[in-house]
């Protein structure tokens, strides 16, 4: 067997049989994201896993960690490639303290979702195609005061739905005038209703209207700059709102309506006030019914299990908005926070776990989003490294939504993990050819020494193309993998230095800037590309385009 040909079965092998994504790896997907993942035995058997310790927590056989009879849900696991753009495993449960609303709980059950309601207002914003670089003095140009304290004229609209125009959270809903009697004992000083604004405070005085609302604007104290870092605030939503009423001359309500809820097939999204014979109502405080007024955009919307499907759906099949591309820039981070498992979308709320799939580490980017009302909690989240989604909405006590999210990522991703290397072993086998080839290795010396394990990983770029196999011509897709070259880090062993610190950055990750720098005539010595039937999806062989050579997979 030549050099390459026995470098490239260990290598095709690497991806399936090492326990663990030692070093490096790039950016994105480890593997192929898995197919059909509804019948997949790992991911029944997860499904049913977690069945059975749900049923043990609502029977009280084991701890829930919730207020099991004031507390409704609907939880869901959806799918990319699932066609029935609904949840390929659900779970649906009605607290025995319910005494209004729906009697029945399932994925037409309407709950308050806050903050989520953000994540489809940037969907509205996306699809409206509105440009994101104008000032929001563009649309508001009432903005333009010199006595304002915020420099609107820096405020963009992609800052404003990145969460990092700098400006506050709110405009009166912080002040908590029922607060007030006990911060006097504890020594605040007394206020006047002068030191109050004149709208928008809960208890106390009215929502604010546009008028008042963009007036408090120009006395409004900034949090930071415009681009110096992330801050939440709910206040951005209703000034894109603004944006947008001011440039379609509609309604946020018409907007949603024209540009997410019909488009995407939506049948219980909208601005509160839902259906209330829909609706899971706790039988705690709770705010179902409200008018939120023009707070609505950042949380004030009612949705569903199987509306938020739809909408996981589409953004995981990367038919959200108008090209698959547009979908991919929009699931990437746009600031960092103090924590490096921690990023900001738009407006995601990245976690960087590496711990979820124990048995094979590896780091797992979760776009979630998270929102409360009063009585209501809600979570989703994509991982779209494997195009999956997870839901979930509860009515009741806080408690519940944590548990049940903690639940489902470390039930279900490892099974997806395993669901991912069982069918990525169709990129394993033998692959051979009658030339004798050697295999090259070239390194970068800034870099360091190469890393002598190699492991190869999908670029998701596929073309069509043609394979000649025993003199007839086969239709095949060509589906490119690029080969990781990792660089060892510097250590006080590997440098053979005695100045201190050596190491300090051993966790800096450099595979990034490495892809596609060795060429050999012309050809990238880390492109490989893998010759797929497309009828069947079997590997036919794979091309290895620096060495000029296809090898045949021998099993076909």
């Amino acid at each position: 067997m030549s050099l390459f040909k026995f470098f490239v079965f260990l290598t095709f092998t690497a991806v399936i049989s090492a326990s663990s994504y030692a070093g490096c790896p790039p950016d994105g997907p480890l593997l192929p994201r898995p197919k059909d993942l509804a019948n997949s035995a790992f991911v029944q058997n997860a499904t049913q896993q977690l069945q059975t310790s749900i049923d043990q927590a609502l029977t009280g056989q084991i701890r829930a960690g919730w207020s099991v009879e004031n507390t409704s849900f609907s939880i869901g696991l959806m799918s990319a490639d699932d066609p029935s753009n609904r949840p390929i495993w659900e779970y649906h449960y009605r607290g025995s303290g319910n005494a209004n609303g729906t009697e029945t709980i399932d994925g037409d059950t309407q709950y308050l979702i806050g903050s989520i309601s953000k994540l489809v207002s940037d969907l509205l914003v996306l699809r409206t195609g509105i440009d994101l670089d104008a000032s929001i003095t563009e649309y508001l140009p009432q903005l333009s005061n010199s006595s304002s304290i915020v420099h609107w004229e820096n405020v963009t609209l992609a800052s404003l739905a990145d969460h990092l125009s700098g400006i506050p959270p709110n405009y009166g809903f912080s002040e908590f005038c029922f607060l007030t009697p006990l911060l006097e004992e504890l020594g605040f000083p007394p206020i006047s209703p002068d030191d109050l604004a004149d709208c928008g405070i809960t208890g106390l005085n009215g929502p604010c209207s546009q008028q008042q609302l963009l007036d408090g604007m120009i006395t409004a104290q900034p949090i930071t700059v415009p681009y110096q870092r992330p801050v939440y605030s709910q206040l951005s939503f209703t000034l894109l709102s603004y944006a947008l009423s001011a440039k379609f001359n509609k309604t946020y309500a018409e907007l949603l309506d024209e540009y997410v809820v019909k488009p995407l097939g939506l049948d219980n999204t909208g601005v509160s006030p839902g259906n209330t014979s829909l609706a899971a109502i706790p039988p705690v405080e709770n705010s179902w019914g409200s008018d939120y007024g023009d707070n609505a955009p950042g949380g004030g919307l009612v949705s569903s299990l199987n509306d938020i499907s739809r909408i996981m759906k589409f953004i995981l099949d990367y038919t959200a908005l108008n090209t698959e591309t547009e979908v991919r820039e929009w699931l990437k981070p746009h600031s960092s926070t103090s924590s490096p498992y921690t990023l900001v979308g738009r407006p995601w709320e990245i976690f960087r776990s590496t711990n979820l799939t124990p048995a094979h580490p590896h780091t797992i980017d979760i776009y979630s989003k998270n929102g409360g009302a009063y009585g209501y909690t809600a979570q989703m989240a994509a991982i779209d490294q494997y195009g999956i989604g997870i839901a979930i909405l509860t009515s009741g006590p806080a408690d519940a939504y944590r548990i049940l999210n903690d639940a489902m990522l470390s039930v279900f991703l490892p099974a997806v993990e395993e669901e991912a290397r069982l069918q990525a072993q169709q990129y394993t086998g033998s692959f051979a050819s009658d030339d004798n080839l050697q295999f090259y290795s070239y390194a970068l010396p800034q870099f360091g020494v190469l890393s002598p394990e190699f492991r190869i990983f999908p670029a998701e770029f596929t073309q069509d193309g043609v394979l000649e196999q025993n003199g007839q011509k086969v239709t095949v897709i060509r589906e490119d993998w690029r080969i990781n070259l990792d660089f060892l880090p510097n250590t006080a062993e590997s440098s053979g230095s005695e100045l201190p610190g050596q190491g300090a950055w051993k966790e800096f990750c450099s595979a990034w800037q490495t892809t596609d720098w060795f060429y050999y005539g012309g050809k990238a010595v880390d492109r490989i590309v893998f010759l797929k039937e497309r009828e069947g999806g079997n590997i036919l062989g794979v091309e290895v385009p620096f060495l000029r050579v296809t090898l045949i997979n021998e099993a076909q």
